[in-house]
């Protein structure tokens, strides 16, 4: 990760100026933001973490249209902890001060936008004369997600593919921090749609009072008779609604169950046919109806396959595109070459999933 931050140090080096130092003590490099002025001892450290103040900064401005906040400005120091809390926040005299361990590329991203998060919310707090910790936990939550968001986009999809196969929390955890960070950002991007048509309540306006520690359950209260309800109904519409860019290896495994189940009905009732029983009944209408509607599909919607199954649609394509012309025997072994990336694809995806579930082994 060190040589990705030294190359953006160097693109942000007109912003980074040395802080002067006594002789035999370390150089400080600062960068002053809107949100905070950043210090640490490596210029790599400050770049990275002035960059994700600068992705919160485009985010309120462009997306909220927020307000500038007013001083004192807050201060973030790059601190060495080996244990604690890896962000602490102190509001001091005429300002607000700031400690962040970043820890290495594992927790650098993460803790980098939540130190923004958490910089804006406290200041906010400290403008409307509230403590630092007055707000409900998916504030901060939330924030970190939408900073980490723009700087990787994918991330969008990749939540949204999660949470498809995961069950709602309760509203009450979400609300106080007691749920993911990726549930309490689909939260936020929910209650966004929901207030998109209700001109006497705003995003910026709740998060400012969300700051000041307001509970957000009362605006979800003039929205519908049961919070909880409105929850699990806005989350289910948030998910579906959204056409992801490709799909996750779950997902293109269940797509690909479905375009190569073929049911039909062959007089006596609906049965369920194997790709060499459907080739043996391709003159009945329905089949090779059915045959045409999935070469239009696959088409469709093989450039958003995960690459784990992208073997295994190209050799099922091979079949529906010789379904009508090619032989029994080369139907056939069409379907054998699917079935073979097909077992491969399940391997592989096993292996990924056992290398993510693994514990990374750390150096000694």
């Amino acid at each position: 990760m060190w040589s990705v931050l030294a190359t953006s140090a160097w693109l942000a080096a007109a912003i980074l100026e040395p802080t002067p130092s006594a002789v035999g003590t370390p150089q400080l490099f600062s960068s002053e933001h809107k949100i905070a002025t950043v210090v640490g001892e490596r210029l790599p450290e400050v770049s990275y973490v002035a960059a994700h103040l600068d992705a919160l900064d485009r985010y309120l401005k462009y997306a909220l249209s927020m307000p500038e906040l007013p001083p004192p400005i807050a201060r973030i120091e790059l601190v060495e902890m080996a244990s604690g809390a890896p962000i602490g926040l102190r509001p001091m005299t005429g300002g607000l001060l700031v400690a962040l361990s970043l820890g290495d590329e594992r927790v650098a991203a993460d803790r980098a936008a939540e130190v923004a998060a958490r910089t804006w919310v406290a200041r906010v707090a400290i403008a409307g004369a509230k403590p630092v910790t007055a707000s409900e936990g998916w504030v901060r939550q939330a924030l970190a997600c939408e900073v980490l968001v723009q700087l990787r986009p994918a991330l969008v999809d990749y939540w949204y593919r999660e949470a498809l196969f995961m069950p709602a929390p309760p509203l009450e955890a979400v609300i106080h921090g007691q749920a993911t960070d990726a549930e309490a950002f689909l939260f936020w991007r929910a209650l966004g749609r929901a207030l998109a048509g209700s001109p006497s309540e705003s995003q910026q306006k709740i998060l400012i009072a969300s700051a000041h520690g307001e509970s957000v359950l009362k605006i979800i209260q003039t929205l519908a008779k049961s919070p909880e309800a409105w929850w699990i109904a806005r989350r289910a519409d948030l998910l579906v609604s959204r056409n992801s860019v490709s799909h996750g290896i779950r997902e293109s495994a269940e797509a690909l169950d479905d375009i190569t189940r073929f049911v039909f009905d062959l007089g006596n009732g609906d049965v369920v046919l194997t790709g060499g029983e459907a080739a043996r009944h391709r003159d009945l209408a329905a089949i090779s109806r059915g045959v045409t509607g999935r070469q239009s599909a696959l088409r469709r919607e093989i450039i958003r396959q995960n690459p784990v199954y992208h073997n295994a649609w190209r050799a099922f394509g091979a079949w529906l595109e010789r379904f009508n012309g090619g032989t029994i025997e080369e139907l056939d072994l069409l379907w054998a070459d699917y079935l073979k990336e097909r077992q491969l694809a399940e391997a592989l995806r096993r292996e990924i999933e056992a290398a993510l579930l693994t514990p990374p082994v750390l150096a000694k």
